[in-house]
């Protein structure tokens, strides 16, 4: 017999039994099929994987992957976006530096606080009161700068119906545009919560000290397990979006969840105001509005307290302005004997020019105002301002003047900025637009990353630094004499801007995917969902 026929007769089953011939050929279609199936999966299931990883990158990035990236176009108005971008990201910082240095809400005094990010108009940039009345002014103008143009062609059936028929679609649409990007930062709590990320740094209310007396908000309790958690979550959102936001019953509210959401229920009820008002004030000639209704509206809120009120009047008074500079070039014209008209500018453009520079100058300075209010004895000219708040504005421990004189502040600068096309340059730029598109976001899930991340990263470059010793929570018989209570308040600074660049990246990165997932798809959802109904 030849090898080859041997090899032949080796390799061949038919000498094998039957059973195990059945057996053998079954597991090689078996292990056929499993191949198969795994390499039919993994072709089938990659693409949607790799989307979702190109998803999880910020969207300045992924968009490079898209073949249909978005443009975003720039309008008259585009400015405000990045200004609601930039004030923002100064509330997280507010948020932030808050948390470790108590001295923030002190005002500057050569003896005592006096470090140059205490200085007025240096303070606006950590002057967290003051950024939320812009967003308060730049929602009143949002929310009528479309009406406010309806209203200046209103001369026939049709405007006017278009007129109501827009308002109509803003108020159906402002709640579920409020709430439902929401529910998605009570989800991120809950998750948090679940983990056990906020008890890193647990809250103790008004006794915590270990931040030596910064600002700690409370946070949402751990449950013991992931269901408990859901339910309350669940539970807690309820209350905040129908008690809080719709019905305006924040009595025996906890703000476990998320206290920064404290500005959507004024939001909520600010923008109805404003419907309100454009529809009472529809048939007035715009000299009434402008003039003498908005302006009155301004000053008795603000002198009353009800300042975001006062605020988003004012928005709606700049809006009203903003549209006539869009359709007239000479801007603020006046008369001439011959009829013709002239404007300002064009008659006095240096003054003019004074006038807006000044305008910003006085609003950064007045929005720097401190939240505990100066006493008679301390410096930069803030206690003279304190005699002059109105009474309604009454002191507490949190907050007091320094809500007046913020509205005051942040009105003078969104004003100013009105008639300022230099800034308005820079308020377009793709930085600030980027911001302005996530603000949104940002503002909802800061709070949850700050005290997740952001405290249990600031404990631990701490601890390493021994920044540690200078809080009640580790005080020994060693405690650091005076002389090395300077050299570690310096660590302290140095440590805390370097938890600052860390959480603040993460931040904005959570917040482009948390736009894209949440804030985006609600706009679409809450207009898909009034197509239905009309």
């Amino acid at each position: 017999m030849s090898t080859k026929e041997h090899l032949s007769l080796d390799t061949s089953s038919s000498f094998l039994p039957t059973w195990f011939q059945k057996r053998s050929k079954s597991k090689e279609r078996y292990e056929y099929n499993s191949e198969s199936v795994i390499r039919w999966g993994f072709t089938k299931l990659w693409p949607n994987i790799h989307s979702f990883l190109i998803f999880l990158l910020p969207s300045f990035i992924s968009n490079r992957y898209s073949k249909t990236p978005p443009r975003y176009s720039l309008k008259s108005t585009s400015w405000l976006d990045g200004l609601r971008g930039i004030a923002c990201l100064l509330v997280y910082s507010y948020h932030f530096h808050g948390s470790c240095f108590p001295t923030m809400r002190e005002p500057w005094d050569y003896k005592m606080n006096n470090g140059y990010i205490a200085l007025p108009i240096i303070r606006i940039l950590h002057s967290g009161d003051t950024m939320v009345a812009i967003f308060f002014i730049i929602s009143g103008f949002a929310l009528s700068i479309k009406s406010v143009k309806a209203l200046k062609g209103l001369t026939s059936f049709e405007n006017g119906h278009a007129l109501s028929k827009d308002l109509a679609s803003s108020v159906c649409r402002r709640y579920l545009r409020l709430v439902l990007p929401c529910a998605g930062s009570f989800l991120l709590v809950g998750l948090f919560a679940s983990a056990g990320w906020f008890e890193a740094v647990p809250y103790n209310g008004e006794n915590e000290t270990w931040l030596r007396g910064g600002m700690i908000s409370p946070r949402a309790p751990m449950q013991e397990s992931l269901y408990k958690q859901a339910v309350w979550v669940l539970g807690d959102y309820y209350k905040y979006a129908v008690d809080v936001v719709l019905f305006n019953d924040s009595i025996g509210y906890r703000w476990e969840t998320n206290s920064h959401l404290w500005t959507i229920p004024m939001e909520f009820r600010e923008s109805l105001y404003v419907f309100l008002m454009i529809l009472g004030l529809s048939n007035f000639k715009r000299w009434a509005r402008v003039r003498l209704v908005l302006p009155l509206c301004v000053i008795i809120g603000l002198y009353n307290g009800s300042w975001q009120f006062a605020l988003f009047m004012l928005g709606f008074l700049l809006a009203e302005i903003h549209a006539t500079l869009e359709d007239d070039e000479n801007y603020l014209s006046l008369g001439t004997a011959n009829g013709t008209k002239k404007s300002v500018y064009d008659r006095h453009p240096r003054v003019f020019s004074f006038l807006k520079v000044t305008a910003l100058t006085v609003g950064l300075y007045l929005g720097s105002y401190p939240i505990r209010a100066p006493l008679p004895h301390e410096a930069s000219g803030f206690s003279l301002l304190t005699a002059w708040t109105p009474p309604s504005h009454v002191y507490t421990e949190n907050h007091g003047p320094v809500y007046f004189w913020a509205g005051v502040g942040a009105g003078m600068i969104v004003a100013s900025v009105v008639f300022l096309p230099v800034i308005q340059k820079l308020l377009c730029s793709g930085v600030c637009q980027y911001l302005g598109r996530i603000s949104f976001s940002l503002y909802l899930i800061h709070g949850p990353l700050l005290q997740s991340l952001g405290y249990s990263l600031l404990l631990a470059t701490w601890g390493i630094m021994g920044v540690g010793k200078l809080f009640g929570s580790e005080r020994s018989p060693n405690d650091p004499t005076d002389k090395d209570v300077q050299n570690l308040e310096n660590w302290k600074i140095v440590t805390t801007w370097f938890v600052f660049a860390i959480n603040t990246t993460v931040t904005v990165w959570v917040s482009d995917i948390f736009w894209r997932a949440f804030d985006a798809p609600s706009v679409k959802f809450t207009r898909w969902l009034e197509k239905k109904f009309i």
